[in-house]
């Protein structure tokens, strides 16, 4: 069950409706609003893959305290059908208040509505039409009411608003400006035992709000990307938002591609060119890109590629979030090449793994996977900014002027990085394409069984720089613990969440996150699960891959595990109940 903070004030708001009825963009206004007055926010948007239609809901947690994840339960649920009271009945709290519009539902007409639910009407409509506005500003009206009841100042709504349409005509802005302010004039004048009251927070801190996309990109920046190229796909296609909306300040060529096999290839070019180059997808994008992922693996190109997963097979659920992606991660290829894969768990994570990724990739001049979900890409959190002083840019062995004398971009060396120069660099003549091939890029001579050993074992050796300069795993909690949890990727969030809830309650549980998947750190694994008292493994997939990668490389197992496949995140009540079970 969940649990609050003693010490914060917490108000968990969820906004549900139709795809069409700008679910995701009002509840984004609020997180703005409320990260500005000084409260960490965190927010989970759900949605169908339908243009309009279908149920959408948009729920934001708000605390004074820091927070590391979404929670279940809802203590404002703002209902604009009336699937979205039927459909989140179960999660209101004790004493939660649901604002409708009488004109669209009777609460009284429905079963099993609590008796401690305070059902607050608010005529929407009318107020929108009223206030000049039309039917899809009653999105806007209803933020206008949740802030009048809970008595929080309308300048942050009204300022929020204004930079959410700070894009558009300026009418649009003033007319749902005048919505807003209607709906919160309506509740401030028709007042009613509201549960819960919020007033700004002084804070000296800046925050932030940001999803993992925008973190990704923000460190693409930093890191001093060239080319991105990309085929939209949830849950990257934001990322290709992003990145063309920078382009011109951050003087950066970004291509929207035919399709995902033409922007892997691209990124291929773009990094032949001495251009740090980057292309993201989701897994069926990625399974167009294999051919020329291989490119990239035989030709030794420093390409950096998203994997934003989502659940499969084929296009499975393509708003939704799995961790099923990671063994295609690994073993993606014709034959076999080295490759590193990295998992972010939260913001910081995603900013921080990405400058990395780039200067892994420079430094072994191979791809590195930035191995995401659709729960990290998708969802905002408030984050102290990033700290752009900790970015370092390492090339690796690039030649980029002068003359070099018998060049061969494929030598053989012990480290298993051969020189590169990019073109234009004089006596740098290279051949490149997709064969086998001996030290000059020749590929008649790469059908040589001898030639053949020497380049493939060239590059596998390194692997073994790979394991040398790849992030090591992260620890959370004390060292002697009743449990000990292994997990990646986004699951850091929920579990850590988790974490703090049982240590108030004297259940003490540690994490070990893995963040280089490949090559899979384990010693650090071995070391970890072999100190533990009990262990277990919390993945997002059905087939327990982590858990088989340990099996594989560790020769080990956990005693535990818990799943999850059904397209949502791991919460941190699915957690504590599990953690619970498992100590008894």
């Amino acid at each position: 069950m969940a649990q609050r903070d003693p010490d914060a004030v917490e108000v968990r708001i969820k906004i549900g409706g139709p795809a069409g009825f700008g679910i995701k963009a009002a509840g984004q206004t609020l997180a703005r609003l409320f990260t500005r007055a000084g409260y960490e926010t965190f927010d989970l948007t759900e949605y169908p893959s339908l243009i309009k239609g279908g149920h959408n809901n948009y729920h934001l947690r708000i605390s004074s305290e820091e927070i590391f994840s979404h929670v279940e339960p809802v203590d404002v649920l703002v209902a604009l059908d009336r699937d979205t009271v039927t459909l989140h009945l179960d999660e209101l709290t004790e004493g939660a208040a649901i604002i409708f519009d009488p004109g669209d539902l009777d609460i009284g007409e429905l079963e099993d509505v609590p008796d401690t639910v305070c059902a607050i009407p608010v005529p929407l409509k009318e107020i929108v039409y009223a206030a000049g506005g039309i039917s899809i500003m009653r999105n806007t009206a209803a933020l206008g009411a949740v802030l009048g009841h809970i008595a929080f100042p309308l300048e942050y709504l009204t300022s929020s608003i204004e930079q959410q349409f700070a894009h558009k005509a300026p009418e649009i802005a003033e007319q749902n400006v005048a919505c807003a302010t209607a709906g919160y004039e309506y509740a401030r004048d028709h007042e009613c035992p509201f549960p819960y009251e919020l007033a700004p927070r002084e804070s000296d801190e800046e925050r932030i709000l940001v999803d993992g996309n925008e973190a990704v990109g923000a460190a693409a920046l930093a890191a001093g990307i060239g080319l991105y190229c990309a085929y939209p796909m949830t849950p990257a296609s934001s990322l290709l938002h992003f990145f063309a909306k920078n382009a011109e300040k951050y003087d950066l060529a970004v291509k929207h591609t035919e399709d995902e096999l033409a922007a892997m290839n691209m990124v291929v070019g773009g990094a032949f060119g001495g251009t740090r180059s980057m292309c993201a997808t989701s897994g069926g994008g990625f399974a167009l890109m294999v051919e020329a992922f291989g490119l990239a693996g035989v030709s030794e190109s420093a390409v950096v590629v998203g994997l934003f997963t989502r659940p499969g097979p084929a296009t499975g659920m393509p708003t939704w979030t799995e961790q099923s992606d990671l063994r295609f991660a690994i073993h993606a290829a014709q034959g076999e090449f080295p490759r590193v894969v990295l998992a972010p768990g939260d913001r910081e994570d995603a900013f921080n793994l990405t400058w990395q990724a780039f200067n892994i990739a420079d430094v072994l001049q191979t791809p590195v996977i930035i191995l995401g979900d659709t729960y990290l890409s998708d969802n905002r959190q408030s984050i102290p900014p990033f700290d752009t002083s900790h970015v370092e840019i390492d090339r690796g062995e690039i030649i980029t002027e002068g003359e070099v004398e018998d060049y061969a971009r494929h030598r053989v060396t012990n480290s298993g990085v051969s020189p590169r120069a990019i073109p234009g660099v004089r006596g740098a003549e290279q051949i490149v394409n997709s064969y086998e091939h001996d030290e000059h890029g020749y590929g008649a001579q790469g059908e040589i069984a001898e030639v053949r050993i020497a380049q493939n074992e060239k590059r596998m050796r390194k692997m073994d720089l790979a394991r040398m300069i790849t992030p090591s795993p992260a620890y959370y909690g004390p060292d002697a613990t009743d449990l000990s949890i292994l997990a990646f990727g986004s699951t850091k969030m929920p579990v850590r969440e988790a974490m703090k809830w049982l240590d108030r309650e004297g259940i003490l549980v540690n994490l070990m996150q893995v963040v280089t998947l490949w090559p899979f750190p384990a010693e650090e694994v071995s070391e970890f699960l072999g100190k533990a008292k009990r262990t277990a493994i919390i993945e997002g997939n059905f087939t327990g891959q982590l858990q088989g990668l340990v099996r594989q490389e560790c020769l080990m197992d956990v005693d535990h595990t818990l799943h999850r496949y059904d397209g949502r995140p791991f919460s941190p009540e699915q957690v504590c109940g599990f953690i619970k079970e498992v100590l008894g």
